[in-house]
């Protein structure tokens, strides 16, 4: 008898050890949102130092909500050998009715090497069509009646009126149209191909990763990347996420295969950068092959 308690107890012991591994966490500001509202999803991980996450950013859609932005924070020590990473991410949806974010499932390894998962629970989002103001009335209003102009009144002062708040309106779109284009990245003296191409080179005779500065590396060949986006489509790319460029280029009707490259290119780019990720040496080299494959298809495309 006390042999099987012991072994009882070892059981729920070991299981209670298991369970301590990772535990993942998730939860919204608002569980009721108007049609277009963002709501706040923190996917937050607390693990033992002893545990080997997978990277964990969360790309594409969450069922039928949109991720519109997102954020990550350097993970935190919260304890002798337990660390805590919380990742933020703005999200949407534009149907009316309820609807659920889906299970978020993190892939780890233990300390012995075996590959294990935490899988989130759902949560259920009520989404309501835009409030009516409360003065409004279920039934149908009546039509205004014309408005009665009263005899004497100079017709010209009307059409005066109208004639400069027609021109007031084509004066503003002309101005906003200009602005616009005058914002937009000027073009490069040169070809942007051939910046690209003399920035990745001067990236290598650096040799960051020879000298152990990573993160430094992926951030310095990402931002020659996006200045490359920047010349050859005419987009905003340095100051902006990854997802919100990749919807601007896939908007702009850039040929989809390219996009895509770039999208998984800076992507691996984010994982370096923004989670920790640790990538071998076949991957930095990996890396730095492919962006000068995206150049001279891009280029070889647009000429």
């Amino acid at each position: 008898m006390k042999r099987t308690l012991s072994i009882i107890f070892l059981f729920l012991f070991s299981g209670l050890a298991f369970a301590e591994e990772v535990k993942l966490d998730v939860k919204v500001d608002r569980e009721t949102i108007t049609i277009g509202d963002r709501i706040k999803y923190d996917v937050g991980i607390e693990y033992r130092d002893d545990v080997d996450l997978e990277p964990h950013i969360l790309t594409g859609n969450l069922g039928e909500f949109e991720i519109k932005d997102y954020q990550l924070e350097e993970p935190k020590k919260i304890g002798d050998n337990k660390w805590f990473s919380m990742s933020t991410y703005m999200i949407t949806i534009f149907t009316t009715g309820e609807f659920s974010i889906p299970p978020v499932t993190i892939k780890y390894k233990d300390q012995e090497g075996n590959e294990k998962t935490v899988t989130s629970e759902e949560i259920t989002i009520n989404v309501e069509s835009v409030k009516r103001n409360p003065d409004d009335k279920d039934d149908i209003r009546p039509l205004k009646g014309p408005i009665e102009i009263k005899e004497g009144f100079p017709a010209w002062i009307l059409i005066a009126l109208l004639l400069l708040i027609s021109a007031a309106v084509s004066a503003l779109i002309y101005f906003k149209k200009k602005k616009r284009v005058e914002s937009m990245p000027a073009l490069p003296p040169r070809p942007p191909e051939e910046i690209a191409i003399e920035g990745l080179e001067a990236l290598l005779a650096k040799r960051l990763i020879e000298k152990g500065m990573i993160k430094e590396y992926y951030i310095e060949i990402s931002d020659i990347m996006r200045k490359y986006i920047e010349g050859r489509y005419r987009v905003f790319a340095l100051d902006r996420t990854t997802w919100e460029l990749y919807h601007e280029m896939r908007a702009k009707k850039i040929e989809r295969q390219s996009i895509d490259e770039i999208k998984d290119f800076l992507e691996d780019c984010d994982l370096v950068k923004f989670a920790k990720y640790i990538p071998t040496k076949k991957e930095t080299e990996e890396i730095y092959n492919k962006a000068g494959e995206i150049i001279r298809i891009s280029t070889a495309v647009s000429n």
